[in-house]
């Protein structure tokens, strides 16, 4: 009876101080859809593909090789801990990639705002599916993370030229550390130390009727 009395005090502490977990991303898998996300670019060929993906179902990142726009999908991401850092994952699959276009920087993930502010760049021009991973510190409680392909000169360290490599993405993941589930709002101290009082109090009546049973206490 002890036990289970203080099992269930410990689980209705933990539970008043469970966190909220930030939120991730809306249909990451894209198995039916591109719901959730934001599709934008120069050729309006940015869409989803059933045909092609990681298992079938991605986003296909395609323009015409602008120097002036690029195919990006965006999803603003809400309920993030200020201050703590977040890992994305998103597999990556050659599209199409014109003769003589790649740069090595014809594919990146942004942080807000695109061409600028990039969080990683990179390039495959094989036939594999690859996983990319990246990071970025929160520094509000919402953050907009952009997938962009066929990359120019005006980003910031990219190719400094315009590419014409266009991708597929699939299996997009945002993960948070277990220090952002330190996240608002939780009891606050003193309600949780009066309602720990309270449980042990309650606890002292059924202390003392399972002493009172054992041999010992008889003799």
């Amino acid at each position: 009876m002890v036990r289970n009395f203080i099992a269930v005090m410990a689980a209705g502490m933990l539970l008043c101080a469970a966190p909220l977990h930030a939120q991730s991303f809306t249909n990451g898998t894209l198995d039916a859809n591109a719901n959730g996300w934001a599709l934008a670019g120069g050729c309006l060929d940015e869409a989803w593909d059933g045909a092609n993906g990681n298992p079938p179902g991605s986003i296909r990142l395609n323009a015409c090789g602008e120097s002036d726009s690029d195919p990006t999908a965006a999803q603003t991401v809400n309920g993030l801990v200020v201050g703590a850092t977040y890992t994305i994952s998103v597999d990556v699959h050659l599209h199409v990639a014109a003769s003589g276009a790649g740069t090595g920087k014809s594919f990146g993930i942004f942080l807000n705002t695109q061409p600028g502010n990039p969080l990683l760049l990179t390039e495959f021009l094989d036939g594999n599916w690859h996983t990319v991973t990246t990071t970025f510190t929160a520094t509000s409680t919402s953050a907009t993370v952009i997938f962009a392909a066929e990359l120019d000169a005006r980003t910031p360290g990219g190719p400094g030229s315009t590419t014409d490599v266009s991708y597929y993405i699939d299996n997009i993941v945002l993960i948070a550390p277990k220090a952002a589930s330190v996240a608002v709002p939780t009891m606050s101290e003193k309600a949780l130390l009066l309602l720990a009082i309270l449980l042990a109090a309650g606890a002292v009546p059924t202390l003392r009727r399972e002493l009172a049973r054992r041999p010992s206490a008889r003799r």
